[in-house]
C-alpha cells in the first residue's frame, strides 16, 4: 500500500500542478524528495553493512566459504555496479525535484505551463521502474 502511494506523488505533483494548486504541488515534491532520501539513506546502511563484512569487490574481499569465493565478488561486483548506477541517477533526481520546488515557489508553473514537472515526474519514475528490476 505504501510503495503504490510513494510511486503515486509524482503523478499527484503533476496534477496540481495542472490545477494551479501550488501549494500541493510543493507539498507532493517535499514528500517525493524525503521519501527518496529515506531510499538513499537505507541504502547507505546496506552498503555500510557490506563495507564492514569486507563484502567489497577488490584486494580486500572476504568471504566465509571459500567455495564461492570468486562467485561472491562478481555477485557483489554486480550489486554496487547496478544499485551504485541506480543511486546516482536517485541523486541526480534529488536535484532536480530541489529545482522543481524552487521553481513552485516562485510561481513558475501554471495549469497552462507545467512541462518540468511532468518531464521530471518521467525521469523519476523510470528510476523507480529500474529499482524493481534490480
Amino acid at each position: 500500500m505504501l510503495a503504490r502511494t510513494v510511486a503515486k506523488l509524482p503523478m499527484l505533483a503533476v496534477r496540481a500542478a495542472q490545477l494551479d494548486q501550488k501549494k500541493a504541488l510543493i507539498v507532493f515534491l517535499i514528500l517525493t524528495l524525503i521519501l527518496g532520501c529515506v531510499f538513499l539513506s537505507l541504502k547507505y546502511v546496506e552498503y555500510h553493512e557490506k563495507w564492514v563484512d569486507h563484502h567489497i569487490p577488490g584486494p580486500g574481499f572476504q568471504y566465509e566459504d571459500g567455495r564461492y569465493f570468486h562467485q561472491a565478488q562478481i555477485l557483489f561486483l554486480l550489486y554496487f555496479a547496478m544499485t551504485g548506477m541506480h543511486a546516482i541517477h536517485m541523486i541526480a533526481g534529488a536535484g532536480l525535484l530541489i529545482t522543481l520546488i524552487v521553481m513552485a515557489a516562485r510561481n513558475r508553473f501554471s495549469g497552462a505551463w507545467y512541462t518540468p514537472v511532468e518531464m521530471i515526474g518521467l525521469y523519476w519514475h523510470f528510476v523507480d521502474i529500474v529499482w524493481i528490476f534490480l
